[in-house]
């Protein structure tokens, strides 16, 4: 019996097998997650392999429920595991059609790799922005209360720039905005500000403990600042 499969609509979802390794086999592949800071090259419509297979066979053995991309993104800062290029190219699957983290320049990114496979843990790409210090960080509130307290890790930030170009934003998420759902930001002359958000750090712990740990997938805890020791003073 032919396996049904929803391209990575699925393994993404779980944190699990890209669409190669789910056709090839029922048997998991190691995966590592490779975690960084990446800066947006090209993100592009990818082929509906369900699709490209029915035209093939005349067979549907399989229905795709979410949009696929292509992304190519230059590595500038990583944070958990390795790879050995400065420019990753993984699959993106999504729900809701164009990713809204590939709206903005950059994005912290949870990328799975497995063999010649690399797909991004569905939904765990969050855009992060330069302040004026110089560190990464993601505008707004990432933690999603259902009793709708802000995190303690929300705090006042200044950003060296605008986050986005009012163009780049999609008609829902501008809705969004003229309907209060991003406090955060301030749009003026066509540029989008923001006032408020959450560091790299506190960011990447949010989501190692929140859907990766929910979808058993380990990442190491974020490294805690070195303490310089003291100097001697000899005698």
């Amino acid at each position: 019996m032919k396996m049904t499969r929803t391209w990575m609509g699925l393994a993404l979802l779980f944190g699990g097998l890209g669409y190669s390794s789910l056709c090839a086999a029922a048997e998991p592949q190691p995966v590592e997650t490779f975690v960084f800071v990446g800066e947006r090259i090209a993100l592009e419509e990818a082929p509906d392999p369900c699709d490209e297979e029915f035209q093939e066979t005349g067979e549907l053995t399989c229905i795709n429920m979410d949009a696929l991309y292509t992304a190519r993104y230059r590595v500038l800062d990583r944070i958990v595991g390795s790879y050995p290029s400065d420019v990753i190219e993984f699959s993106v699957s999504d729900h809701y059609g164009f990713p809204r983290f590939a709206r903005f320049r950059h994005a912290l990114l949870f990328v799975a790799l497995a063999d010649d496979d690399a797909w991004l843990h569905k939904y765990q790409a969050i855009p992060v922005h330069r302040t004026v210090g110089r560190q990464w960080a993601a505008c707004g509130d990432i933690r999603r209360d259902p009793e709708g307290a802000p995190s303690p890790q929300l705090r006042p930030l200044r950003f060296e720039r605008e986050i986005a170009l009012e163009s780049d934003l999609s008609d829902a998420m501008l809705a969004g905005y003229r309907a209060g759902q991003q406090p955060h930001w301030r749009i003026e002359n066509g540029k989008v500000w923001c006032s408020q958000g959450m560091l790299l750090e506190d960011v990447y712990e949010v989501v190692r403990n929140g859907v990766m740990r929910a979808r058993e997938v380990t990442l190491p805890a974020w490294p805690e600042p070195l303490t310089p020791e003291p100097c001697s003073r000899s005698e």
